[in-house]
């Protein structure tokens, strides 16, 4: 489904609104991912669940501002999944893979949240801290092609 057909629909749906948003905004959720990226990384082989939820914050985050540069926002009750699937839109096909992987760390989150019978592994907390990291790099690139103004996150 090509990008404007899958915004249509997903409006059409109301589970997305046109928004427009402000430069400062968006630096700011920038900042508050990288936060979470670095609290993640610091709290990795101590508090496994503390850094998988610190890293899923970040890329949620980071997703956001994806949908926000280009005048969306989530607007329904799967404000997260929504998220990660437009986000994973605007980057585009070949990131697919990585976008369910993103979202497979989406609903055990909610396991641990709702559930919160099992632990988060180290291996689960090691998987998102390196997914995290070539997410963001897959977005800091796109987010530079579009304004070069961004406080882009390291």
């Amino acid at each position: 489904m090509s990008l404007q057909k899958l915004l249509k629909e997903l409006e059409t749906q109301g589970k997305i609104k046109k928004q427009k948003t402000d430069e400062s905004y968006l630096n700011g959720m920038l900042h508050s991912a990288s936060i979470n990226f670095k609290a993640a990384a610091d709290n990795m082989n101590r508090y496994n669940e503390v850094a998988f939820k610190a890293a899923y914050d970040g890329l949620l985050q980071i997703s956001r501002v994806v949908l926000l540069i280009n005048g969306y926002r989530p607007h329904d009750g799967e404000q997260h999944k929504t998220t990660f699937i437009v986000a994973g839109a605007f980057l585009g096909d070949e990131f697919n893979d990585l976008i369910s992987k993103i979202d497979s760390y989406r609903r055990r989150r909610n396991e641990c949240i709702y559930n919160p019978i099992d632990s988060i592994s180290s291996k689960e907390a090691e998987s998102i801290l390196e997914t995290s990291k070539k997410y963001r790099a897959i977005v800091a690139q796109y987010l530079r092609s579009l304004n070069v103004q961004l406080d882009m996150f390291d």
